[in-house]
């Protein structure tokens, strides 16, 4: 996130990744709540961008919203030269409008080492009243560069400790998520356990696939992280694919339909690996600059305001995991034979328990679908049977394909207290009721 010119990303070698050896899974599924996954998901939005559809179709990107599903929004603080003395600057108009409607934000206060404007800590209170009480999270400074000379770390360090204070001493309400450095910068921070609630990665997989174990691994994001937050819960602030697919930046792209098939198994990979909320960056693109700009191709609507797949994807996703009428009985148990004839570790499984009493169980295989070399879609991979043993006969049991282009095709299954699945690279999720 950037308030002026192009954002800089993470870069990433294009080198192959195999996937990391694990077991296969078998036996009863992991459980959670479904609102947990739903309260993990959160989106990128700029509403203090002028220029933007942010502010330009402001009332276009509140219902987008709406229809998404997303409650969590993260956005970046722009104040107006010389700090208003009263009253919100537009930015905040929007903001509030959006928190009585129930969203809630994270808030980043840039510390004025790159080309972020300064947001000096002591402006969290009138920058919590502006946000009619959707400030939930203030955090430091997006991407500092503090690797660029001496004395920025230790800058970056005070202003992050300054943040935490200001927080405290405003009673604790807002949380405190830390800077999102970026690895190249990582072995130049200090630690700053004592002053965050969560930590705070960027770890964009470039154009590998969720569960990659190669440049864009998320468990090595995890690790970097850990000397400077100590034990704080991770925020993944950005996250997400573009489809710039004429780039020549080293941050690789994928397809619309590879966006589509991946970033709902990003997300739920993502609470797999313990990240407390993941942000997708971006609700809509901020610029339109043509294929060879990631920057434009990262939205999940267009400039123009149009849905990509992937908006259709995760909206669907988060749909699922809203509750619905009181309508299913005892939640069952779910146990797994993954006797998979290629390579069970690639399998991907878990239980969640919606609100309603429903069981949700999301299932894929968590490899590879994009030629990086020829950067096209690879051809599918066959299915693979998967065995799943329930503790009862559920009243009624449909299966949720999700589809490249953002669709999801239900099946309804015969009541039975085992069903054998065809389980592929694109999520499917059966819901259990």
């Amino acid at each position: 996130m950037r308030p002026h010119g192009p954002t800089r990303r993470l870069v990433l070698a294009a080198g192959a990744s195999a996937l990391a050896a694990r077991p296969a899974l078998a036996g009863p599924l992991p459980s959670y709540p479904s609102e947990d996954f739903a309260q993990s998901v959160g989106i990128n939005t700029h509403f203090g961008h002028d220029g933007t559809p942010y502010v330009d179709r402001f009332a276009r990107c509140a219902a987008a919203l709406d229809a998404l599903g997303i409650r969590h929004l993260r956005d970046d603080i722009v104040l107006p030269a010389g700090e208003p003395p009263s009253g919100p600057p537009p930015q905040f108009r929007r903001i509030a409008e959006l928190a009585r409607a129930g969203y809630r934000f994270s808030l980043v206060f840039y510390d004025g080492l790159d080309v972020g404007p300064l947001v000096p800590p002591r402006r969290l209170p009138d920058i919590a009243a502006w946000s009619a009480g959707g400030l939930a999270i203030a955090e430091g400074s997006n991407e500092p560069n503090i690797a660029a000379g001496a004395g920025r770390p230790q800058a970056s360090a005070e202003h992050q400790r300054a943040l935490y204070r200001a927080a405290r001493n405003a009673g604790g309400a807002v949380k405190v998520a830390g800077p999102s450095y970026v690895q190249a910068n990582v072995a130049a921070a200090e630690s700053l356990a004592n002053a965050v609630d969560y930590g705070n990665i960027h770890p964009y997989p470039g154009m590998e696939h969720p569960e990659n174990a190669g440049n864009g691994d998320l468990r090595r994001f995890v690790a970097a992280a850990q000397p400077i937050f100590g034990r704080a819960p991770l925020l993944a602030t950005e996250n997400g694919y573009h489809t710039a697919l004429a780039t020549r930046s080293f941050h690789f792209p994928v397809s619309e339909a590879v966006r589509a098939r991946y970033t709902p198994r990003l997300l739920l990979w993502s609470f797999l690996q313990g990240i407390r909320r993941t942000y997708l960056y971006e609700l809509a693109a901020s610029v339109d600059r043509g294929e060879g700009d990631p920057e434009g191709r990262f939205g999940l609507l267009r400039f123009d305001g149009s849905a990509t797949p992937t908006f259709s994807a995760v909206a669907n996703l988060m749909r699922l995991f809203r509750a619905g009428p009181a309508v299913a009985g005892p939640a069952l148990d779910v146990a797994l034979d993954a006797a998979l004839d290629a390579a069970p570790r690639d399998l991907q499984a878990i239980r969640f328990l919606r609100g309603d009493g429903a069981v949700l169980v999301p299932l894929w295989l968590g490899i590879d679908g994009w030629d990086r070399v020829q950067r096209r879609a690879r051809p599918d991979a066959p299915a693979q049977g998967v065995t799943l043993t329930l503790s009862g006969v559920p009243k009624a049991a449909r299966l949720h394909r999700f589809a490249d282009d953002g669709s999801v095709g239900v099946e309804t299954l015969g009541p039975a207290r085992t069903l054998t699945l065809g389980v592929t690279d694109r999520l499917a999720i059966l819901e259990l009721v």
